[in-house]
């Protein structure tokens, strides 16, 4: 666990100069606060980064200042996160499940350093604090034990201290970090959150994808689909252990910035909705919200709609250790599900959910997926299946 530590950005490896300057800004300067002119200035300077040459300089200015685009519609929920620069770190390398491992390795990494910055400020060290400290180490614990390879575990394999060496991507990940996870709010809390919101979408696209190898490799290859169900169901289970450590948010802390996230909701979130359609079919329940988002409409294509999910699939093989396979590894989207509605029930019992649902009441609705269905099975896999998805 500790050697992980070491990802954690370098200064040796510092962004250019007018970049560092600007990531500085937003880091320290709550987002709700910006005066218009300065927001107008930032859209500015994102369509002066896109129409200049492709420099070093150009290329991160693009991702600071990406969520203040004028000029892109870009969803609520993808100004808020910052999730096309986790899809441009994801882009650029070569075995994406590995990449997302080391991603979450870093922003976790990163959130602990600035939980024990926090402590550092007070002469005690508040409890709940400590405590998030605790739960977000069991999430490197758990990212310990994710498996890579047939017979290897994330830590045998060493593949956290072998990355430490490489310049590019270290690099890389020093620039996922100062270029996304900006608060809106003067609430240290919302750090928590935001990275949380933020391992989540990655989590999200591993289980998509690995759910998705697994389909493609069932009835032709035994030991890639034991590899790639073991690899979906340890992402499931990462999403529960990332859970637990947002728990430490009680409602009214949670409270304190909600307001400054807006209409940010995760309903709008694609990587979500398409890691449901790949392990369990299309949900018929969920038209009336891919119709309120046009960026969802995608996931109502016929194509995505008539395909095999990992579910059907699994079901249908006549092979018993694969549905097994399957059962065992869906059981913690089953968990996180539930969680996932207690959570709106414990901080939004009343209240409508930020993307104008009924908030808790939602999210009851879709724990279950008896009944769903799906098609005839694709074996080319499409960008749309196969890639980090963001707006």
């Amino acid at each position: 666990m500790n050697a992980v530590r070491s990802l954690a950005p370098a200064r040796s490896r510092e962004l250019p100069s007018v970049c560092a300057e600007l990531a500085d800004r937003l880091h320290g300067t709550p987002l709700a606060e910006l005066p218009e002119e300065e927001v107008l200035r930032l859209s500015e300077r994102h369509d002066a980064a896109v129409a200049g040459p492709e420099t070093d300089e150009n290329e991160i200015l693009r991702l600071l200042t990406r969520p203040f685009s004028k000029r892109l519609d870009i969803p609520e929920y993808y100004r808020y996160t910052g999730l096309h620069v986790a899809g441009w770190y994801l882009a650029r390398r070569e075995d994406p499940y590995e990449a997302g491992l080391l991603l979450l390795h870093a922003l976790v990494t990163d959130l602990i350093a600035l939980e024990e910055r926090e402590a550092g400020l007070h002469e005690t060290t508040v409890e709940e604090g400590a405590e998030r400290v605790r739960r977000l180490e069991a999430v490197l614990d758990h990212l310990d034990g994710s498996p890579i390879g047939p017979d290897r575990t994330m830590a045998s394999a060493e593949l956290v201290r072998l990355a430490d060496h490489d310049d590019v991507l270290v690099r890389d990940l020093l620039v996922v970090n100062r270029c996304s996870g900006f608060r809106r709010s003067d609430k240290h809390d919302e750090h928590m959150f935001m990275r949380s919101v933020q391992a989540c979408e990655i989590l999200f696209f591993l289980v998509r994808r690995t759910a998705r190898r697994a389909t493609e490799a069932l009835g032709r290859d035994r030991a890639a689909y034991a590899l790639h169900m073991s690899r979906f169901a340890s992402a499931g289970e990462l999403l529960n252990v990332v859970f637990h450590a947002l728990r430490t948010l009680t409602p009214e802390l949670f409270m304190g910035f909600r307001e400054a996230t807006g209409n940010a909701s995760a309903v709008q979130s694609l990587n979500y909705h398409l890691m449901e359609l790949v392990v369990y079919g299309y949900d018929e329940r969920k038209i009336e919200t891919y119709g309120r988002f046009p960026h969802l409409a995608p996931v109502s294509s016929p194509l995505l709609r008539g395909f095999t999910s990992l579910r059907d699939a699994a079901a249908g093989s006549g092979d018993a250790d694969a549905r097994e396979a399957f059962e065992a590894g869906e059981a913690p989207l089953h968990v996180w599900r539930g969680r996932h509605y207690g959570f709106g029930r414990r901080y939004l019992p009343e209240m409508t959910g930020s993307g104008g649902t009924e908030g808790a009441g939602y999210l009851k609705r879709f724990v279950g997926k008896a009944g769903l269905t799906s098609g005839d099975r694709i074996d080319d896999a499409e960008q749309l299946l196969t890639r980090f998805a963001f707006c």
